[in-house]
């Protein structure tokens, strides 16, 4: 990724990690700042960051070599820089991927515009996306790229934050206990949204308690006079708001402060928007539940901002989903297809699910699953809970791809009717040619699994031959 939202300047720089200036001019800037050196350009600062395969320490010297201003490095690394490079700026830290957080918490503080950050197990891209949608509308905005939300993306966007804009919009993933803590530095959020609390990156976070504690650290990081946008129907969240001394509004379908009424779904969906400011209503082409209540709290953190509701309105209904999540495609006699494979855990999974039989209009339906990944210990559970799901919505039919196949069919096969079929694959290639005479037989067609799982490959075959 680079950033390049200059002058970065080396005092700055040093202040803001505590780095030692090893070689090169204290009244240095550099135009740019980057973690990957095939992107780099001249006078960019380079950051070299370890990784499970690879070490971008092994980078520095091509990169110096190539025209970079300069470059961090860890204070165990030992570099002979040769004397035609003895110019070049080269600042001792701690860590290299620590240094990231320190100099956006920086810039941040450099560049004070309005910040959204928004957090959750489902739907934070949608959100996000939700409301870049509504303040572009205003002005530019710095929101963060597809799926940059991890230690090294939202530094990174925070750092290429400039004068132009007038607003940003940050997500916030994690995986690991402790991470929030350095996203949360990183953007020092003036509105933080939690879109939902539920069962995902069990394997590095544990339990549903501990995913619901390091997401409220977003909210808890707001400024003094930031505001929390909280899922109303999340008793953990509820439960961290008792010790919180910050402001915060809640959403939801059917309770909080932002809330639907008059929900009249179909092909053009309505619904009506209750809040603080009266009420209004929105049409869409968006499918499901689930993302009206991503709508609520787009409207939510905006309204919070000062946005008027016209704006808002507008921007919701124009909107369009991201790449990979919930799209529809129209294919041949009426028929559709639901692509939503960016990712997948028991709640988004549960939200897809139901909304292919909400849709079907006395169609057949078909449900093409594929594995949720990262769910740790907590795995065949969660797939079972899942299968059987499936089999309680109404699901007709449902190609299942993946190891936890037998721990889905379990749980599909205990709650179906007798009348709806189950396949089982372990591979894309063997689904694709069960499947491929039978698809013609069904109206709504949902494709999902997580993204190790591609997918993508079953929907673009879909498109291709339907």
């Amino acid at each position: 990724m680079r950033s390049e939202a200059g002058p970065y300047k080396v005092k700055d720089i040093l202040q803001a990690t505590s780095g030692d200036l090893a070689q090169g001019a204290i009244d240095d800037a550099f135009d740019g700042i980057c973690t990957d050196s095939r992107e780099l350009k001249r006078n960019d600062l380079f950051v070299p960051l370890k990784g499970q395969n690879f070490d971008g320490h092994n980078f520095v010297l091509p990169v110096l070599k190539a025209g970079a201003g300069g470059s961090l490095v860890n204070r165990d690394v030992h570099l002979r820089i040769p004397l035609n490079l003895s110019n070049s700026v080269l600042i001792k830290v701690q860590d290299t991927l620590q240094s990231l957080t320190d100099l956006a918490s920086t810039h941040r503080k450099i560049y004070p515009v309005p910040l959204v950050a928004i957090t959750g197990s489902a739907g934070k891209t949608t959100v996000k996306e939700m409301i870049g949608a509504i303040l572009r509308r205003l002005g530019p905005v710095k929101i963060t790229e597809g799926n940059f939300n991890n230690l090294i993306g939202l530094p990174m966007t925070v750092l290429d934050i400039g004068r132009s804009h007038k607003y940003a919009v940050v997500e916030a993933g994690v995986n690991q206990p402790g991470e929030m803590d350095c996203l949360a530095r990183a953007a020092a959020p003036d509105i933080s949204v939690i879109t939902t609390i539920g069962q995902a990156h069990l394997e590095g976070l544990g339990s549903l308690e501990n995913v619901a504690t390091e997401k409220f650290k977003l909210v808890q990081a707001i400024s003094e006079n930031g505001l929390g946008v909280i899922p109303a129907d999340s008793v953990l969240i509820k439960n961290h708001l008792k010790s919180f001394k910050g402001n915060y509004v809640t959403f939801g379908l059917f309770e909080g402060d932002y809330r639907a009424e008059n929900i009249r779904p179909g092909d053009s969906t309505t619904f009506e928007v209750v809040g603080p400011f009266g009420s209004t209503r929105i049409r869409w082409g968006l499918y499901g539940p689930h993302n009206i209540a991503n709508g609520l709290a787009a409207f939510a953190a905006t309204s919070e901002l000062g946005i008027g509701i016209n704006e808002i309105q507008h921007g919701l209904e124009n909107f369009k989903p991201p790449a990979w999540r919930m799209e529809i495609v129209d294919l041949k006699g009426s028929r559709k297809l639901f692509r939503d494979f960016y990712n997948a855990n028991p709640l988004s999974m549960k939200a897809a699910l139901e909304t292919l039989v909400i849709s079907k209009r006395d169609v057949a339906t078909l449900a093409i699953l594929g594995d949720m990944m990262e769910l740790g210990v907590h795995a065949p559970e969660l797939h079972r809970e899942i299968g059987a799901l499936a089999g309680k919505v109404g699901v007709d039919a449902v190609i299942y791809i993946g190891k936890f196949g037998e721990h889905f069919a379990s749980g599909f096969l205990k709650t179906g009717d007798g009348r709806r079929s189950l396949n089982l694959f372990d591979d894309k290639e063997k689904a694709w040619e069960f499947m491929r005479k039978r698809i013609g037989n069904y109206g709504r067609i949902l494709v999902k699994g997580s993204r190790s799982m591609k997918m993508e490959l079953i929907a673009d075959q879909i498109e291709k031959e339907m």
